[in-house]
Order: C-alpha cells, then structure tokens, then sequence
C-alpha cells in the first residue's frame, strides 16, 4: 500500500473525512473565489465584450437560438456583478476555509461546511425549480451528500454537539 493510500485511511478512521471530499470542496471553493475575483476586476469589460459579440452574432442570424437564450441570462448576470462577486467570493472562501478545517482535523471545518450547506439549500433547491437543471441537481446533491457523511449520517448529534458547544 501506498503511503497516499496509508494517510487516506488513517484520515477516514481520525476524522471521517475524505481526501477526495477535502479536494471536491478546495478545487470548487478555488474556482468560485477566482471567479468572483474575476467578476469584480473584469465584469464591466466583459458585459461589453458579450454585447459586441452578441450584436455580431444576431446580425449573421438574427434567430440564433443561443444568442436569444443567453440574451436573457449573460446581461442579468454580468450587471449584477458586484453582488455576484461577493457572493462568489465569500463562498469561495468558506468552502476553501472548511477544506483546510478538514485537513487540519478541526470540527469548525466540518461545521462550517455543513452549516454553509444547509443555509444555501433553500436557495438552490428555488432556483432547481425555477430552472431545472441536470448539473445544478448532481451538484446540489453532492453537497447534501458529503455534508450528511461529514456528520456521520447523524445529523441530530451533530445539531446537538454543534448547540453544545455554542453554549460553552
């Protein structure tokens, strides 16, 4: 066996977590706070850039089907930008800082990924009905999945251990 191998285990025996949970959420906490680093820095230029583009395409084939659909989502986005990039930012961050809970052993990591799960649910499952998508349902439920295996499948200890511990 591996020494990769013998950390893996040794980790999922400590703390029951994986590195393949620790990466999930490092790698998607790195890309969304890039994301929003790049919306705040970019967003203005790149609403301009879609809509010169955008022009050009419709005055090839004004009934571009993708042009028409992303007429209706780009636009909202990129002038909403500064709430996005907070957005972005703030979960980039807390998902960065949950993974490095995670590797570090410490119960703040899983609380806080947990925590941010549960608060972000309502939203996402609004927006699943609003515009049901196949990626946005495997991810969603990725995320239900890793935060109910990082309390263990008992999400009531772990509410009480977390109200427990906010009272000391």
């Amino acid at each position: 066996m591996s020494s990769y191998q013998n950390l893996e285990k040794k980790i999922e025996r400590e703390y029951h977590v994986s590195w393949y949970i620790i990466v999930y959420k490092a790698v998607f906490g790195l890309i969304e706070f890039l994301s929003g680093i790049g919306l705040a820095i970019f967003g203005k230029q790149m609403l301009h850039f879609y809509n010169v583009i955008l022009a050009d395409e419709l005055s090839e084939e004004p009934h571009d089907l993708l042009a028409r659909l992303s007429e209706r989502i780009i636009p909202n986005l990129l002038t909403h930008d500064t709430f996005l990039a907070i957005y972005l930012l703030l979960l980039g961050a807390v998902k960065i800082a949950g993974a490095a809970g995670l590797i570090y052993k410490k119960n703040w990591g899983v609380d806080l990924l947990v925590a941010m799960t549960i608060v972000l649910f309502p939203f996402q499952i609004i927006n699943l009905f609003i515009h049901p998508s196949l990626f946005d349902f495997i991810y969603i439920s990725f995320g239900i999945l890793i935060a109910l295996y990082l309390v263990e499948f008992k999400p009531k200890a772990w509410i009480s251990k977390v109200l427990l511990n906010f009272k000391d």
